[in-house]
């Protein structure tokens, strides 16, 4: 009889071991364990010393992941702070070699100078190109047939533009110089001069300080979300809220670091979160359950 139990008991634990052998039920199957391992023979006994190894393989196996996850994710959100830090750090520098360099654009200023009353081109008017403060000459040309009239090379901030002629009001206008769009020269028939402030385009160009604003707001929001992607890596290691870390992970995306490279290395953290959420307190297999820690 005791063998007969014997034989049935070896039976039904090699029909375990088999099934865990298929692909479709492993994730299904349950093995249930052996109080009693003085009854069981050496092949019993190594059978399901196997099987407990193989469970504690998958445990190591995820434990193993969950640190990889959170080391890429840290070091992507610190590539973010590095590159935030560069930003903030390089704006001075910009600056300053704008200044020592003159890298101030210029343009080919273009007009017309027309009769303010028929409309008609004015030909013969000397147009005088100064400084704005100092009213000192930069450029002198004349209008031609058409009315027409270019000076060259000319830096794109504020300055004075003087029309005058025989039997006209002589205009004066002060205006930042662009390459394209500016206004005709209307001259009045009288004597005397006008000064019209005419600081063409200024409101809607991108200035520098505009650049530098920018770039430090940028610096600064890169530099924040560097910081919420070290906090969800530690947050991998407490493996605690699974939710939360990958929304903390994503977050950390934003950071930048190296333009691609940090956000890849956390895209690839949170790759391997999803494969290691059954580490997290708040996941039981493939369930989400409630955690009252």
């Amino acid at each position: 009889m005791d063998t007969m139990d014997r034989e049935a008991r070896l039976s039904a634990l090699r029909s375990r071991v088999r099934s865990t052998l298929d692909a479709e039920e492993a994730d299904e199957l349950v093995i249930d364990s052996v109080e009693d391992m003085s009854n069981l023979n050496d092949v019993e006994r190594l059978s399901v010393a196997s099987m407990s190894w193989g469970e504690g393989l998958e445990d190591e196996d995820g434990r193993r992941l969950r640190v990889l996850a959170s080391v890429l994710i840290i070091v992507g959100s610190a590539l973010g702070i590095l590159s935030g830090l560069l930003l903030l750090q390089g704006n001075p520098v910009d600056l300053l070699a704008a200044e020592l360099l003159e890298t101030t654009p210029t343009v080919d200023l273009r007009m017309q100078a027309l009769e303010a009353e028929s409309g008609e081109a004015l030909e013969g008017l000397t147009i005088e190109w100064l400084d704005l403060e100092t009213e000192t000459v930069l450029q002198t040309t004349t209008t031609g047939t058409s009315g027409w009239f270019m000076f060259e090379g000319v830096v794109t901030e504020p300055r004075l533009l003087r029309a005058s002629g025989d039997g006209y009001v002589t205009s004066e206008i002060e205006m930042v110089a662009q390459a394209a769009g500016s206004p005709p020269v209307t001259m009045t028939p009288g004597s005397g001069t006008e000064r019209i402030v005419l600081v063409v385009g200024d409101a809607d160009d991108w200035t520098l300080d505009d650049a530098t604003k920018l770039s430090t707001a940028i610096g600064i929001a890169t530099i924040l979300t560097g910081g919420v992607g070290i906090l969800a890596g530690l947050e991998v290691r407490r493996a605690k809220k699974y939710r939360r870390t990958q929304y903390l992970a994503g977050i950390g995306l934003f950071s930048r670091g190296l333009i691609l490279f940090g956000p890849a290395l956390i895209l690839l953290g949170m790759v391997l979160l999803t494969l290691a959420k059954g580490q997290f307190r708040d996941w039981e297999g493939d369930e989400r359950v409630p955690d009252f820690s």
